[in-house]
């Protein structure tokens, strides 16, 4: 297939830049800014085999333009602002990035016939949780509560509603995917993991005030890129939802499971923990829960390769030290 992946510079972007290049597909990576550092080497084995494009989802022009590269099979859309802080600071990029850069990245693919958009969408369109596991029938706006990650979630729930506009209008063919908690080498949000991680690595000490107890699905990078592939695959007389949580299906880890798991893999790793929530993890865990992959696995033949989080994290630090070896970082 020949695939524009939006945000292909971005950390769940450049990954499936790299795993559509090496299984041959035309790759068409369209962002902001070029890969950085961390990005770049993580495409470098497949340079030659994608093509890089600037410009903005929100700038309808830079879009049309990208599409005229060639004829597109199938679009990838990961590219948003995610942090809470500065959306919360300016909700408005939110809504210029994240649902008009949506609309435009549908808009563009029923004008020029695309196959199949596959959407980034977010465990964050979620309220608190109703019950467990979540499916994805689970209400996302109830009498007195909507999406739990406030601007984000909104404009993400937003863009599923226009994922399922441009189907009914016009037929377009689309998967939704609701991401949760992704790790793993090029991560950039931290949950964390990220500074428990690169931090031991590089023989640095990790301080948390507090966060000890907060539990989230952590999903490896490498599962969010198997399902993307098997949404961009999958015939669609074989999908009787659009809508998948990008997620493993197990337990919640706690993120001081997580650093007791980084200290066992990495000899001499520092890390404290303290105990009790922020204001901030107040809010977010009422939308963390045990997901459901049922529908995943039916649908899609998704099952995750690093359910366990012990190997998901052991990959991440051995993927880091090799990065910090060949780039003297």
């Amino acid at each position: 297939m020949r695939v524009l992946v939006t945000g292909g510079s971005g950390f769940i972007g450049s990954h499936i830049v790299r795993a559509l290049a090496e299984r041959g597909d035309a790759v068409l990576s369209f962002d902001a800014r070029p890969p950085g550092p961390e990005a770049a080497w993580w495409l470098h084995p497949v340079a030659s085999r994608y093509t890089f494009v600037q410009g903005r989802v929100e700038d309808w022009v830079d879009l049309v333009v990208a599409m005229t590269n060639g004829p597109i099979d199938a679009v990838v859309h990961t590219a948003a602002v995610v942090n809470p802080v500065l959306l919360h600071r300016s909700p408005s990029l939110a809504v210029q990035v994240n649902l008009v850069g949506t609309f435009n990245v549908l808009a563009a693919s029923h004008l020029f016939g695309v196959r199949r958009v596959v959407y980034f969408s977010s465990v964050g369109v979620l309220p608190g949780i109703r019950y467990e596991p979540v499916d994805v029938n689970h209400p996302v706006i109830v009498g007195n509560e909507g999406p739990g990650a406030s601007f984000y979630g909104a404009t993400k729930l937003a863009g599923e509603a226009f994922c399922f506009a441009f189907h009914q209008a016009y037929g377009l063919d689309f998967v939704a995917l609701r991401p949760s908690a992704v790790y793993g080498f090029g991560m950039q949000w931290p949950i964390y993991i990220k500074p428990m991680v690169e931090n031991s690595v590089r023989g640095i000490p990790t301080r948390f005030e507090r966060g000890r107890e907060f539990p989230r699905d952590y999903t490896h990078v490498g599962d969010v890129v198997q399902i993307t592939l098997r949404a961009l695959d999958v015939p669609s007389d074989r999908l009787r939802d659009r809508i998948f949580y990008a997620a493993t299906g197990r337990p919640l880890v706690t993120a001081g499971a997580v650093a007791e798991i980084v200290r066992s893999l990495v000899p001499g790793a520092d890390i404290e923990i303290g105990s009790g929530l922020s204001e901030e993890d107040l809010v977010e865990i009422r939308y963390r829960g045990v997901l459901s992959i049922e529908n995943a696995r039916v649908q899609l033949g998704y099952e995750p390769r690093y359910a366990d989080i012990r190997e998901g994290i052991a990959e991440y630090v051995a993927v880091y030290r090799r990065y910090l070896e060949e780039t003297g970082g």
